[in-house]
């Protein structure tokens, strides 16, 4: 059985400099980055992967979250959306509401990944293991990134999680498989789709940009650079060996043909 249709949804722009985003390279120019999810439709249920960004942490970091979230206040005002823009609106918009998606796949939970998680309670998390328990306790160096506020929820017993080591089948027939892809985060995994006739592979921040990706020059926050550029090459060749379409999470020239309800995948 295949996907029978993926969209990509911008949740938010963020500008930052350039050499953030790829390893000292264009220090000082800016690049605004899109922030997006996708939705995936399979016959027997539907997938959110990540969850985008939380208006309310754009509105007052200092409030948001349990122990709040002061350290985002100097980069909120770089970052562009609307409430409206939040994934559960988005869903809405396509006649999908937060009750019917059956899984969220989470890439890792960094902030522009996690940050409305609390809008789809009733489906079920799936997170790489390492991922889960290093965010809640991560390295000084990291803690900016991860925000109690996104996924705080994932310790109630009322919310279902999967915690999976190394790659897992949502669906049990290969349509929708997660690929561990350590190096940005230390559980960050990746997704491949097959659709039919096309396999597409959801990279999230494997790479920012494509010039990264090419070059092997992942961001200089990564958790570990070593595993960083071994993901990179762990993608290629996925996409080479199964012919696929790569999508880079934060590349423009990836992500905006995409948007749109006309764009989808199918």
């Amino acid at each position: 059985m295949t996907v029978s249709k993926l969209h990509v949804l911008n949740a938010a722009d963020w500008a930052i400099d350039n050499s953030i985003t790829v390893q000292l390279q264009d220090m000082g120019e800016t690049y605004t980055m899109p922030c997006p999810v996708y939705l995936i439709e399979h016959p027997e249920g539907t997938v959110l992967v990540d969850t985008g960004v939380s208006y309310d942490m754009k509105q007052n970091p200092e409030e948001y979250g349990p122990h709040g979230a002061p350290q985002m206040s100097a980069f909120v005002d770089a970052l562009e959306m609307d409430e409206d823009q939040e994934p559960v609106y988005q869903l809405e918009d396509r006649g999908v509401s937060a009750s019917e998606v059956d899984y969220v796949v989470m890439t890792h939970l960094h902030n522009d990944h996690a940050g409305t998680m609390s809008d789809f309670p009733d489906a079920e998390f799936v997170v790489q293991e390492e991922e889960l328990r290093y965010a809640f306790w991560p390295e000084p160096s990291q803690q900016i990134f991860y925000l109690q506020g996104d996924f705080g929820m994932l310790r109630s017993s009322d919310v279902s999680v999967t915690a999976t080591r190394g790659a897992y089948d949502v669906f049990g027939d290969d349509s929708v498989v997660t690929i561990p892809t350590p190096g940005h985060t230390k559980g960050h995994q990746s997704v491949r789709v097959e659709l039919d006739g096309q396999t597409v592979v959801l990279s999230a921040d494997v790479a920012l940009q494509q010039s990264g990706y090419e070059m092997e020059r992942p961001v200089s926050f990564n958790w570990s650079l070593s595993d960083s550029i071994e993901s990179i090459r762990t993608i290629r060749e996925e996409v080479r060996r199964r012919d696929a379409e790569l999508v880079l999470h934060h590349e423009r020239e990836h992500i905006d043909p995409l948007l749109g309800e006309d764009a989808a995948f199918s």
